[in-house]
């Protein structure tokens, strides 16, 4: 009897250390581990579907095929839905090439934000935001997961993405203004995961892009005496072509870039322009009896791509034009 009350207690206590240690919390990744582990995931998804853009209030709707080739490499066909035809053809975020139907000189906005969200640099994000789980929801038939890149300083914009939770593929984001306002919103209505062959990927009459090589000779020097913490240049040198001198700056998620130019002719006053989240500040600059133009075009706040564009000096002496 007392043989058969010892083995009762023991299995009680061994049933209850099972019920508690089942009862210890998983752990859970970190949301930079999330990040990462998305990225990953999407670097080797290969998709087709629809998405929309949205800018100021005006709409285009897009089917886009995507297929990973490996390496994290990519590429892409896109094919406006409304309006006059447009097609385009990108590899690694890259447009290689457009055909269109009419003399519309569509933007391709929605390419430059879809390649910024696909090359999200989340090592250079630290110290710009802070990023946060807002919650589980729901993208073209597809549970995800919303995350709030958060700016730690008034020169950038939030961003608010959602993650498929199965690829890691961006589902939908939100550009918003200092005031939460909706500057952008990019959408998925239909996503579908599978494999692509060639066929789906040709652009039939697709006209490539004009290269503008880098050309040292061409173009006036200059410095920034003022950029955002956090904004690099994403290459060594400006490029310099048909004697225009620019740089883009990139901080992992925002990006903008400086142009600057010899102006022929009387110089305008500053000029301010804004479609959606793209601003352009343009002003007048003059040395050694020159007039040159200082252009600042980005998705930043307007006071950023001021202050940028106040802060360009010109290298005296150093421009050639041989």
């Amino acid at each position: 009897m007392l043989c058969r009350l010892a083995w009762v207690l023991l299995l009680a206590a061994l049933w209850a250390f099972g019920r508690g240690a089942s009862a210890q919390p998983v752990p859970q990744p970190s949301l930079e581990q999330q990040l990462l582990h998305w990225q990953s995931l999407q670097s080797v998804t290969s998709y087709q579907g629809s998405f929309v853009y949205e800018r100021t209030g005006v709409f285009s709707t897009h089917q886009v095929w995507r297929k990973a080739l490996g390496n994290s490499r990519y590429r892409e066909r896109f094919l406006r839905l409304n309006g006059s035809r447009l097609e385009a053809l990108s590899e690694d975020g890259q447009l290689l090439c457009i055909t269109r139907t009419g003399d519309d000189p569509a933007s391709v906005a929605w390419h430059t934000s879809l390649s910024s969200l696909q090359r999200l640099e989340l090592k250079h994000l630290a110290d710009s935001y802070e990023t946060q789980y807002l919650g589980p929801g729901r993208v073209a038939d597809r549970a995800t997961m919303a995350v709030l890149f958060a700016p730690r300083d008034t020169y950038r914009y939030p961003l608010e993405i959602h993650f498929d939770q199965d690829t890691g593929v961006v589902l939908k984001s939100m550009l918003l203004n200092e005031q939460g306002e909706l500057l952008e919103r990019f959408q998925f209505v239909t996503f579908a995961t599978s494999p692509l062959d060639d066929m789906q990927l040709q652009v039939n009459g697709c006209q490539p892009l004009a290269l503008v090589e880098s050309a040292p000779a061409q173009g006036p020097e200059w410095q920034a005496e003022w950029i955002p913490s956090g904004f690099a240049p994403v290459s060594s040198d400006p490029l310099r072509h048909a004697g225009v001198s620019n740089q883009l700056f990139f901080d992992g998620l925002a990006h903008f870039s400086v142009f600057v130019a010899r102006q022929d002719g009387e110089a305008n006053a500053m000029e301010h322009r804004q479609l959606g989240p793209t601003v352009v500040i343009s002003r007048p600059l003059a040395a050694n009896g020159e007039e040159y133009r200082v252009t600042v075009l980005g998705e930043i706040p307007v006071a950023t791509a001021q202050r940028i564009a106040l802060s360009i000096s010109l290298d005296l002496g150093v421009e050639s034009d041989d």
